[in-house]
């Protein structure tokens, strides 16, 4: 596709597939256990027609003054952040997920973990209790319901 095919004017069944897109967004802003479904955004975003680029540029460029406030504040999880910034092309908020990845995942420090290692004892699990009780309460079972079947 040229530029001049992405730059240029909506048609009128272009405008209409926006428009439903735009109702469907906002309809799920409303719903804020859906809205952090980055599946769902996806669903709505990527279904033809309105993943052509001249559509994703004008549902991105209506959307971006109220979606990138809030996926920059931190509305919403780093996946529905993460699926706007690279579909929308939005540079900044793909920054912002690179940097919430470095602070979930950070790099491993392996002079800590030998020292966390060296630090815990091997942790044993003892299971004679268990099993003492379970022998214990058979027996008391047995007791009560051995002197109910004879006189």
């Amino acid at each position: 596709m040229d530029s001049s095919e992405v730059d240029r004017e909506l048609d009128a069944s272009e405008g209409q597939v926006v428009r439903e897109v735009m109702i469907q967004i906002k309809a799920l802003l409303n719903d804020s256990g859906r809205s952090g479904d980055a599946g769902i955004w996806r669903a709505i975003l990527c279904e033809p027609p309105a993943d052509q680029i001249p559509l994703r540029r004008e549902i991105g460029r209506q959307l971006e003054p109220q979606l990138r406030p809030m996926a920059e504040n931190g509305s919403f999880p780093a996946p529905v952040v993460g699926f706007l910034a690279e579909w929308f092309d939005w540079h900044s908020l793909q920054e912002i997920v690179a940097q919430e990845d470095e602070r979930r995942y950070p790099e491993p420090d392996p002079d800590r973990d030998r020292e966390s290692r060296d630090d815990e004892a091997p942790q044993m699990v003892n299971f004679w209790p268990a099993v003492i009780g379970w022998v214990i309460g058979l027996v008391i079972l047995a007791t009560l319901f051995g002197g109910m079947g004879g006189g």
